[in-house]
């Protein structure tokens, strides 16, 4: 069996000059392609080939900007166990794994499926497609214990209704200045429910100079009526907590007056009591109106206050919730002024994940399932060094 020591490696000195990140290790897959591409991200897309032999190859007639979700690969075996199989590059490495779905109406039924999603045989989400929607993805942070693989399982829940996949990402999280979300157990995985930059556009990685090292997708979102987009001051050293993109805290979102409260609603994927993993990011606006001007904020989960912060000019800080237990359909995270703050509370941005509990259990891949051996060591020393001579040739560009 394999087991790759390439490492995403941050360039970390300082973020005031260009910074490199290195995406070797990185694996995107293009489920249902017959070929590997470059995106213009100088990612590489390679074919589902080696990591899976269930299921057939589909082509979307509903095409999308993205090329990887204009093919796909569906499973139509009820009975067989549909797995991608991945590889790890360490035994206890984290990493974010995203599953990428687009129906495009490719069997030409027009229903799309539901269907579970499962990872390392736990029940991870279901997955409901839809005719009208773009792209969907699932994302969960995961460290796989003992072993140089990992499973991602799609599930037939209902009889007639095939799963399929679009997209496979695992992206090492291999970090020289700490753990990003150290408070993550290590024998959990998290579902992604909600990154959403408050104030400011949407922040991807977009190069080998892109300021997202992780290929996190911060979505653009909504600011509440009684607040207003402003712009903050984000210092590039020292890296905070999860080393988000600088970009994410140089818009916020702040209250009208100081007793208005901030109200964000996150829609959580259960109904029954779950584990909840919140970050709150917080940047200072440039100047303060008075200088003796203060800001204390008061953090609540459903009306329950959870923390207290106070900002300072020049700061950025992290506050994580963890764990929090949480009952849906949905929950309100509040920032209000604390007693003694004269200006109103403000946020720049916010993730919410929610533990994936063991549940139900799914048997183990069939031993159809590919095992990376030579061809697969080929395929990756074939991706590794592609990936060094398009890293060497950008930093020659830009020389």
């Amino acid at each position: 069996m394999l087991v790759s020591i390439f490492l995403n490696e941050t360039e970390v000195n300082s973020r005031n000059s260009a910074t490199a990140t290195f995406t070797i290790g990185w694996l995107n897959i293009d489920c249902g392609s017959n070929a590997t591409r470059w995106d213009k991200n100088l990612l590489q897309w390679v074919t589902d080939n080696d990591y899976t032999k269930a299921g057939i190859n589909k082509q979307v007639p509903q095409k999308q900007p993205l090329e990887e979700m204009n093919t796909l690969r569906s499973f139509p075996n009820q009975n067989q166990q549909n797995c991608y199989v991945l590889p790890y590059n360490a035994p206890t490495q984290r990493y974010l794994i995203r599953a990428g779905f687009y129906y495009g109406d490719y069997d030409g039924l027009s229903r799309p499926p539901p269907f579970d999603l499962h990872i390392n045989g736990r029940t991870w989400s279901t997955v409901k497609a839809s005719t009208a929607e773009g792209p969907l993805y699932h994302e969960a942070m995961y460290v796989n214990q003992g072993s140089g693989s990992l499973n991602v399982c799609v599930v037939q829940v209902e009889k007639g209704m095939v799963p399929f996949v679009s997209s496979v990402e695992a992206v090492p999280i291999y970090v020289l200045t700490g753990t990003l979300y150290p408070k993550m157990e290590t024998s959990y995985a998290y579902d992604l429910v909600s990154r959403v930059n408050l104030g400011g556009n949407e922040v991807r990685y977009a190069g080998p100079l892109s300021e997202e090292r992780y290929n996190r997708v911060w979505t653009r979102g909504t600011t509440p009526p009684n607040c207003v987009q402003v712009p903050t001051v984000a210092t590039p050293l020292p890296l905070i907590e999860n080393d988000p993109p600088i970009p994410v805290l140089l818009d916020s979102i702040q209250s009208l007056k100081p007793s208005d409260p901030i109200i964000l609603s996150v829609d959580l994927p259960h109904t029954t009591p779950q584990l909840a993993y919140i970050a709150l990011y917080f940047a200072e606006t440039a100047t303060l109106p008075k200088p003796n001007d203060s800001r204390i904020i008061d953090i609540y989960i459903n009306s329950q206050k959870k923390s207290t912060t106070t900002l300072k000019l020049g700061e950025c800080k992290v506050i994580t919730l963890y764990p929090m237990t949480v009952v849906g359909p949905a929950i309100n995270v509040t920032m209000a002024s604390a007693s003694g703050s004269t200006l109103p509370p403000i946020v720049s941005a916010m993730e919410v994940f929610t533990r994936v509990e063991a549940g139900s259990k799914s048997s183990s891949p069939p031993s159809s399932t590919p095992t990376h051996g030579s061809g697969t060591q080929g395929s990756f020393f074939y991706a590794y060094i592609n990936s060094i001579s398009c890293i060497c040739l950008f930093l020659l560009c830009i020389a």
